[in-house]
């Protein structure tokens, strides 16, 4: 029986100092040798991601910007699905929230868009390529971002996630990745578009049933790609919001090879225990 295993990258499948272990690499390629379909779904932005899909030498599809891309980098014949936030939305939402706003960038495949850039934003979002930096008012920009991410002055937070849901909320959701004494940080992304939207998209692509697919996240933004799944597993290092609608738990964290030792006793693969 063939299975879809989605991984999320950061936190996940990579260890705390951002890469893939051999182990890793070995049985998620000995998986596709059985003939199950191996994902990678991250947050990181396409530039950020293509690089681990290579080191592993997988020929599938590819999920970046937490579902708003959905693509396969080794078949040109795959119908690219890539979702965009409107470039009106995403005016009024900065032109609202600009007294507030700390910082904020999206990205590109190869330029980051930013209002007040603060460098620091890369500790937050791996994968985020700044080699190219464009700095102005999201108002003068005609760009069409797939997601944002705010960073808004702790005092207007509230006001920040009501204007979004009252005003926005058809078009718009956001995710509160964390908070600190100034600022909390945002995600802001067009509404009913997650990993699990994508990995959805991809059970009628590769015609695999809902039961035989296990996803492994650790963030807030894995929740609904763990919620959703037939298998939805938590890194043992994963946030309470994953852990509590994952249906289980690695025994090992991201940097002991968690899903690794996870497959290899699913599939009880003995010869690469």
């Amino acid at each position: 029986m063939k299975y879809l295993i989605a991984c999320d990258l950061d936190g996940s499948l990579l260890n705390k100092q951002g890469e893939l272990t051999e182990k890793s690499i070995t049985v998620l390629n000995h998986l596709r040798r059985l003939g199950h379909i191996v994902v990678l779904a991250t947050g990181r932005p396409f530039g950020g991601a293509i690089a681990k899909y290579k080191q592993i030498g997988l020929d599938t599809v590819l999920i970046t910007d937490n579902g708003g891309c959905i693509e396969n980098p080794m078949d040109t014949t795959f119908a690219k699905q890539k979702t965009y936030i409107p470039l009106e939305v995403m005016h009024q939402l900065f032109i609202f929230s600009k007294p507030f706003i700390v910082s904020a960038f999206f990205s590109t495949e190869t330029v980051v868009y930013a209002y007040k850039y603060d460098p620091r934003l890369e500790e937050f979002f791996s994968g985020v390529n700044s080699n190219i930096v464009v700095e102005k008012e999201f108002t003068d920009l005609s760009i069409e971002p797939t997601g944002i991410v705010f960073l808004i002055e702790r005092d207007s937070m509230k006001t920040f996630e009501h204007y979004i849901d009252e005003q926005l909320g058809n078009t718009l959701s956001h995710r509160l990745w964390g908070v600190d004494h100034r600022f909390g940080i945002y995600e802001v992304y067009l509404k009913h578009v997650s990993k699990s939207s994508a990995l959805h998209y991809l059970l009628d692509y590769y015609d695999i049933p809902k039961k035989r697919w296990i996803a492994f996240g650790d963030g807030i933004n894995d929740v609904e790609m763990i919620r959703d799944a037939g298998l939805g597993v938590a890194l043992k290092n994963a946030v309470p919001e994953v852990l509590k609608v994952s249906k289980d738990i690695t025994t090992v964290n991201h940097d002991e090879d968690g899903i690794a030792n996870y497959l290899i006793q699913y599939f009880k693969l003995d010869e690469l225990k």
